[in-house]
């Protein structure tokens, strides 16, 4: 595998705006993507300052995704096709207890600064 560190953390919200507007005006973190996605939803990527991780408000980082969904559906697990996305090529799958993990190579737009 070529995971190299946890680049986001998704979390699922309610609304988007009030979720953006805690973390970035009550927590301090600071706002790096907030885009309307094509199919119509919402990306929202906020930080501390200084962090190597955000928190997306709507994946594990890969530096190359075919090779980690070859291995994945080598080692037997369902992954679906990877989709070109603004912020990189992704993809998911399901664990052993039904959560979806998404996998990113993210593009130079989807990286949080330092």
């Amino acid at each position: 595998m070529t995971i190299t560190h946890v680049q986001f953390l998704t979390l699922p919200v309610a609304d988007h705006a009030r979720a953006r507007d805690f973390y970035v005006g009550k927590l301090g973190f600071e706002a790096f993507v907030d885009r309307r996605t094509p199919e119509g939803g919402r990306f929202v990527l906020v930080a501390p300052k200084g962090a190597k991780t955000g928190v997306v408000l709507t994946d594990q980082q890969v530096t190359d995704l075919d090779t980690d969904v070859a291995a994945l559906r080598a080692a037997g697990v369902e992954v679906a096709e990877p989709e070109e996305r603004p912020w990189g090529r992704a993809t998911s799958f399901k664990d052993l207890d039904g959560r979806t993990l998404g996998l990113l190579q993210p593009s130079d737009f989807g990286t949080v600064p330092n």
